[in-house]
């Protein structure tokens, strides 16, 4: 039999490293277990886009909906912003309890079809409390997914690969928002708001039925015939708290979030007030450059975190780097021409989301890898609460609270003072360096 063609021969061409590493060709099992693993890695991204096109696509549905329900800036604030969090984030934290302890695969599918039936129901929404409610429900539902999904990548994944997987899984939201701004933007304008928000819920249960036969934890039998051992929640979050590297990474992520649900929620209200767009062509821009472009530099940049693992210093480096250029935003903000706010605005934006794929992997790399969901979950908790909760309601309240003073003008000035926490979320990942390599786990 020739080498290549058996395991055998496979096994004999299999060498052990002095550290332990074992290298040479991939067993057959090997090779059909890498293969469910990137199956898996595309399938929980393809869920990640779906969640971020239910949370986002309020955003490009804001003019209409101001519009027909006479809704105030505050109040579309706190229904896209905080009435969303405040559930996801604490909904989160429980499900992410049990996720550590049962089939993660399971909790993403029952998670997905729970919040895309709530997307649907927000399209019958007439008014503020009606659209609040489905929100929450949308917040709930959507709280299940991002934990479990954490820790099943952490799981099949080594930290060598961690943060390109990780980057591949964060280009999710670039996906979504592609389809949030780009079709969702068109379907508003050519039949209406509500018939948007069907759409994105009718989208989302045509993928739970992909999840449901095709995502596999790795780990479900093991649990289930020796389960983990139970950790102290209040243990997890005390050793969590007294992580010099986790607080300023929490910080700083939840800072960048903030800035980037504010602006993101925001952009599409302020091409229509300053610049006279339409939705469609709003649409059209924030899916080049948050989907396509956004993608493609989240990507790139788990790809050099991956070869700077051995480096982690760099990789921080680069994500405080972000933060700053980042800082740019004012310019598209205060641009007089329409043309002259899309060509500014274009860079920040796309560096707005690329902090996400090595900060997850940075956390999940230094936190215990018996409760990665869970801690997963207390760091959303903390970065949506204060971030995607208080951002875009932010935001909307400052742009009230500034209108009797400046008129019309009062969103651009409201974006131009959320983006200075840019500079403020850099200062906190460059904080992080002195700690960063004794915490992280090997």
């Amino acid at each position: 039999m020739h080498p290549s063609d058996g395991s055998a021969g496979a096994y004999s061409r299999r060498v052990v490293t002095a550290n332990g590493a074992v290298q040479g060709p991939p067993l057959p099992g090997e090779v059909r277990w890498a293969n469910r693993e990137r199956l898996s890695l595309a399938l929980l991204a393809v869920v990640f886009a779906v969640h971020f096109l239910d949370r986002q696509l309020l955003a490009i549905l804001i003019p209409p909906i101001k519009a027909e329900l006479g809704l105030s800036d505050t109040a579309l604030g706190f229904i896209s912003g905080l009435a969303f969090t405040l559930f996801f984030s604490t909904v989160g934290l429980v499900i992410a309890r049990i996720a550590d302890r049962v089939d993660r695969a399971r909790i993403v599918t029952w998670s997905l079809v729970a919040f895309s039936v709530m997307t649907a129901l927000c399209g019958l929404a007439m008014n503020f409390w009606q659209l609040a409610l489905a929100r929450i429900g949308v917040g709930a539902g959507e709280g299940g997914t991002n934990p479990a999904s954490h820790s099943l990548i952490a799981d099949m994944f080594a930290p060598a690969s961690r943060a390109t997987a990780m980057a591949v899984y964060s280009i999710g939201p670039n996906l979504g928002m592609l389809l949030a701004f780009g079709i969702g933007g068109w379907l508003a304008q050519e039949m209406g708001w509500r018939a948007a928000f069907f759409a994105a819920g009718l989208l989302g249960l045509i993928v739970a039925l992909a999840t449901r036969f095709y995502l596999v934890d790795p780990h479900a039998r093991d649990r289930a015939q020796a389960p983990v051992a139970d950790l102290d929640a209040r243990a997890v979050a005390r050793t969590m708290l007294a992580s010099p590297t986790l607080r300023h990474l929490a910080a700083a992520a939840t800072l960048a979030m903030a800035v980037a649900t504010g602006v993101i929620t925001w952009l599409p209200a302020l091409l229509v007030r300053a610049h006279g767009f339409s939705l469609s062509q709003i649409g059209v821009f924030l899916a080049v450059v948050l989907g396509v472009a956004g993608a493609v530099g989240t990507y790139a940049v788990g790809r050099i975190a991956d070869r700077t693992s051995d480096a982690p210093r760099k990789l921080v480096v680069l994500v405080t780097l972000q933060c700053v250029i980042a800082a740019s935003l004012p310019l598209g903000v205060l641009a007089d021409s329409g043309i002259g706010a899309v060509l500014l605005l274009s860079l920040p934006c796309v560096l707005l989301v690329g902090y996400v794929g090595p900060t997850l992997a940075l956390i999940q790399g230094i936190v215990d890898p018996r409760a990665r969901a869970f801690s997963a979950a207390i760091m959303l908790l903390c970065a949506n609460l204060l971030a995607s909760g208080l951002g875009p309601f932010a935001v909307g309240l400052l742009s009230d609270a500034l209108a009797p003073t400046v008129g019309d003008q009062s969103l651009r000035y409201a974006l131009l003072l959320m983006s200075l926490l840019c500079l403020w979320s850099a200062w906190h990942y460059w904080r992080a360096m002195p700690t960063l390599v004794a915490e992280l786990r090997a």
